[in-house]
C-alpha cells in the first residue's frame, strides 16, 4: 500500500468513525423562554464547548419570544417522542399542571433567587403601599399578587409592560406607578436613563422568595429518557459554569447565536446573574439546585393569594442534581 493510499484509507476510517459517533447521539431540544441572551448563555456554551455532545446528546437550542409559550412548545416536542427540555417560571408550570392537567415536572433551577425587581416612583414600606398600575410581562404577575395576597385586585391594576427602552418606556413616562425589571436588563437600563429619584425593591423584601428559570420537561419524557435527562442537566450546568468562569469567550458564543446583542451589556448582566446562580445553596449542592422547600412555600403563597386552588405539589418537583460545583 502506498503512502497516499494509506492516508486516504485512514481519512476514510476517521470519517466513518465520526459519522458513527454522530449517529449515536440522542437528538434533543432545549426550548428557551425568551430570545437567547445572558440568562440562557449556558445552553449555547454547552453546545459550542461540546458538553452536550460529550453527554451523548445532539442538542438544538430554540429561542423564545413574544407569544411563544415554552410550555406549549415542550409539549409538542414531547408528543412526538423527542427528548425535550424547557425553561419557564415554576408558578406558571404548577398552575398548568393543576388547572390543565399537564404532566409537567421541574428538574432544576437556574436562579436560586428571583431576578425580578420592582421599580417604583414612590417609597414602599409594606404590601399595603402597592396601589395603582403595576406593569409587568404577561405571565409574570403572580409574585406581586402573592405579595399583596387575596384582594390584590383592589390595590393594583396589572398592565402589560411595553415601550422603549427595554419595555420601560411607559414607566419612565410615568404612565404607571410600578414596573417589573430584571437585574440583568431593565434595572441596568433604568440606572442609565432615569434621572429622577426612584426606588428599587426585591420581592424577597416582602416575603416572596421563589426560584426562577426552572428547567422542566414532561413525565413522559423523564420516564422515556431517565439517564439522558440526567446527562442533559449535568452538561447544561457545565455550560453555565464555563460561561461564568470565561465570560469574554462566552459572550462571543452568545453573539454567534444572537448577533443583535450588545456584548458589554450582556456581560454586565451576566455578573448580576452570577449573584442569583452562585449562592450558598448552589455552592453546597451544585449549580441548578432545586430547593423544594422554596417551591412548597411558593405553592402555599399562591393558594393564599387565590391564584391556585390547591397546595398539592405531588409529582411536580423531580430534582436532578447536576454535580457541577460553582
Amino acid at each position: 500500500m502506498t503512502v497516499r493510499t494509506c492516508a486516504a484509507f485512514l481519512a476514510l476510517a476517521l470519517t466513518a468513525g465520526g459519522a458513527a459517533t454522530a449517529a449515536e447521539l440522542e437528538p434533543a431540544t432545549m426550548i428557551e423562554s425568551w430570545f437567547i441572551h445572558a440568562e440562557s448563555i449556558g445552553d449555547p456554551v454547552a453546545v459550542e464547548k461540546g458538553f452536550y455532545r460529550d453527554a451523548g446528546l445532539d442538542v438544538t437550542v430554540v429561542p423564545g419570544g413574544p407569544g411563544l409559550s415554552p410550555i406549549g412548545r415542550v409539549l409538542a416536542e414531547a408528543r412526538s417522542g423527542k427528548l425535550v427540555m424547557g425553561i419557564d417560571y415554576p408558578y406558571n408550570l404548577l398552575e398548568a399542571r393543576q388547572k390543565q392537567g399537564l404532566k409537567l415536572v421541574v428538574l432544576a433551577a437556574d436562579f436560586q433567587e428571583s431576578a425580578m425587581r420592582i421599580l417604583s416612583w414612590k417609597k414602599v414600606e409594606s404590601p399595603a403601599d402597592f396601589r395603582g398600575q403595576f406593569a409587568t410581562w404577561i405571565g409574570y404577575d403572580k409574585p406581586i399578587k402573592a405579595v399583596i395576597g387575596k384582594g390584590w385586585e383592589n390595590q393594583i391594576q396589572i398592565v402589560n409592560q411595553q415601550g422603549d427602552p427595554a419595555t420601560l418606556g411607559g414607566w419612565i413616562a410615568k404612565q404607571y406607578d410600578f414596573a417589573s425589571a430584571m437585574i440583568y436588563n431593565e434595572v441596568l437600563v433604568a440606572e442609565k436613563v432615569v434621572e429622577e429619584p426612584y426606588f428599587v425593591y426585591s420581592y424577597k423584601q416582602f416575603g416572596v422568595d421563589w426560584p426562577e428559570n426552572v428547567l422542566f420537561t414532561t413525565e413522559e419524557v423523564l420516564e422515556k429518557f431517565p439517564e439522558k435527562a440526567k446527562a442533559f442537566v449535568q452538561a447544561r450546568y457545565k455550560g453555565y459554569k464555563y460561561a461564568l468562569d470565561n465570560p469574554d469567550e462566552a459572550g462571543d458564543i452568545l453573539l454567534k447565536y444572537n448577533p443583535n446583542l450588545d456584548k458589554a451589556f450582556e456581560l454586565t448582566g451576566l455578573e448580576q446573574i452570577r449573584t442569583i446562580m452562585v449562592t450558598d445553596a448552589s455552592r453546597e449542592n451544585g449549580l441548578g439546585y432545586l430547593d423544594t422547600a422554596k417551591l412548597e412555600t411558593m405553592t402555599k403563597q399562591l393558594v393564599a393569594a387565590g391564584i391556585l386552588d390547591s397546595g398539592d405539589m405531588t409529582g411536580f418537583a423531580r430534582p436532578v442534581p447536576s454535580g457541577v460545583m460553582p
